[in-house]
């Protein structure tokens, strides 16, 4: 706990010194951060920010791989970047008979699927991997405590809505995918411990770690682990082919909807006429109340480690060029540090301060992200307090939205505006990332 306690006070120091959220503040303190102990076994946990590349990152600890710059394991930032950096996904759905609308928005590599993107990352990384699947939970289990006695911590799928200690309404069931790593089970005691993005490793009752494994039907008790003798890193080769899958996913998705792209349409829909504009998809209400915080929470919250991720892979950027001396990779770094900051601004704007019910969303969800992360299971009562609350908020928006059309029309026309500059200057970034990941085009193509 100490550690722990030092942790928040680091983070709190730099909010102060920095001007910086909570979020972003953590994620800088972590940096290079040193693992903390994770139950009897002293398995490295890692706090972290985006989850499947946390959750490798604690993996590769344990198999033994450093980083050959620096003879630690890897930052957060070099396995994120590695793994493919940051991705583009924008998804906007209404379903008229149910009078439900829902807004999406991802920024990672390979967001729509964490196999592939763990398999490939680990493939950089000059391990390999093994995974498992089961139909029932007693032979889930008994597929995790081998592949525990085989491996050491894995990656198990789960559905974040059926996690208890993160206190999330029921109508979160089924559509929560995620990924945790664990550590070890005790099946006396029937309990597992876990690592979650959290500062400390959680303890988790094995029957809710089944009902949270089982829950999505296509991922339904997947582990992965490392398995085998790690190669030795190339890590110039290692960085460059996940810029190479950078590149290429932010621009040669499988729809508009998987690329930059994706953020053009966006901006579009979010002032276009008749049903594809965003007054028909989010009339407003409840609806409209979603689409707008959703904004901040997938971009701020969602395992992003704050600006759709994109502070997250300049840093990736910024440690890459000092280890391969690479002053464009530097010149990069700056371009999508900016971006982060705009993305960030995108989301403020979407929650306008002015209007009071806005404000106290804004708060409750950066809250419940910042209770997450530092306090982990230990503030499960104040997760469902704030979820009540924000439920409670919506209620008000259906009976009465805080703003009149006229209002609502020219927020969505900003909020637009600010979409449409962020897909310029995403685009003209891509193109410099493009620049970057053609050096060496001898080396190997990433698949």
């Amino acid at each position: 706990m100490t550690k722990h306690k030092h942790l928040k006070r680091r983070v709190r120091d730099r909010m102060l010194k920095a001007g910086e959220s909570y979020v972003s503040a953590r994620r800088n303190v972590l940096r290079q951060g040193a693992p903390s102990a994770a139950g009897s076994t002293e398995r490295p946990h890692f706090a972290g920010n985006v989850p499947a590349a946390t959750a490798l990152r604690a993996l590769l600890a344990h198999r033994g791989v450093r980083a050959p710059h620096t003879g630690q394991p890897f930052s957060e930032a070099m396995v994120f970047g590695i793994a493919g950096g940051i991705g583009a996904g924008v998804f906007a759905f209404r379903y008229e008979k149910e009078d439900f609308s829902s807004f999406f928005v991802a920024g990672r590599h390979l967001w729509e699927d964490d196999l592939s993107y763990l398999q490939r990352a680990a493939d950089r990384f000059g391990v390999k991997t093994q995974t498992q699947e089961a139909s029932g939970a007693k032979k889930g289990l008994l597929q995790l405590q081998e592949l525990l006695q085989a491996a050491g911590p894995v990656i198990a799928w789960v559905d974040l809505a059926n996690l208890p200690y993160r206190g999330m309404p029921e109508y979160w069931s089924g559509g929560g995918y995620h990924v945790i790593v664990v550590y070890e089970v005790d099946v006396a005691q029937g309990q597992a411990t876990v690592g979650d993005l959290a500062d400390l490793p959680i303890t988790i009752s094995l029957q809710e770690l089944a009902v949270a494994r089982a829950r999505i039907g296509k991922q339904k008790h997947r582990l992965l682990g490392l398995t085998g003798e790690p190669a030795a890193i190339d890590l110039a080769a290692a960085i460059q082919d996940g810029l190479r899958a950078c590149q290429a996913g932010l621009t040669k998705g499988r729809s508009s909807n998987f690329t930059l792209a994706g953020f053009q349409n966006w901006g579009e829909q979010m002032v276009a006429p008749g049903k594809e504009g965003w007054q028909a998809k989010f009339p407003a209400g409840p609806n409209l109340w979603r689409g707008l915080t959703s904004i901040l929470d997938f971009t701020e919250h969602y395992g992003t480690g704050g600006g759709l991720t994109r502070p997250l892979f300049s840093d990736f950027l910024k440690e890459a060029s000092q280890a391969l001396e690479r002053p464009d990779l530097a010149e990069l770094a700056e371009r999508y540090a900016e971006l982060g900051a705009a993305w960030s601004a995108l989301s403020e704007a979407a929650l306008p301060d002015e209007v009071g019910q806005f404000r106290e969303a804004k708060e409750l969800l950066r809250r419940k992200a910042e209770l997450l992360l530092s306090q982990g299971a230990s503030g499960r009562e104040s997760y469902a307090e704030i979820w009540s609350r924000l439920d409670q908020l919506a209620e008000e928006a259906a009976e009465s939205f805080p703003l009149p059309q006229p209002e609502i029309r020219s927020l969505l026309q900003g909020l637009s505006e600010r979409v449409g500059e962020l897909y310029r200057l995403e685009t003209q970034a891509a193109a410099a990332l493009d620049r970057a990941a053609r050096r060496d085009q001898a080396r190997t193509e990433v698949l």
